[in-house]
């Protein structure tokens, strides 16, 4: 369980990942788990909801994540990382 406050996240930023939750999309995606680990997956997005005054995104696979530790969907880096576009090694 997370215990950092929730922040808002970059309206244009939201809309992408609404976009691909729309589209039903496979994305790859970069993000921070509680622990602060940097994770890069290939995910389903399946919903956006929101829990306890903060906004997930529930994968298909079961998962969650909060969408203020979002890095970045598809490529498109969320502008609250700045700088992280060369945080990790290209696959």
């Amino acid at each position: 369980m997370n215990t950092t406050t929730y922040k808002p996240i970059d309206p244009g930023f939201y809309e992408e990942i609404k976009s691909a939750v729309a589209q039903r999309k496979l994305v790859r995606m970069e993000y921070l788990t509680d622990l602060h680990e940097y994770i890069r997956a290939d995910a389903l997005l399946k919903r956006i909801y929101t829990e306890d005054d903060a906004e997930y995104i529930e994968l298909a696979s079961g998962a969650t994540i909060r969408l203020d530790k979002i890095v970045s969907i598809d490529g498109k880096l969320s502008p609250d990382y700045p700088g992280y576009e060369n945080f990790a090694c290209s696959l």
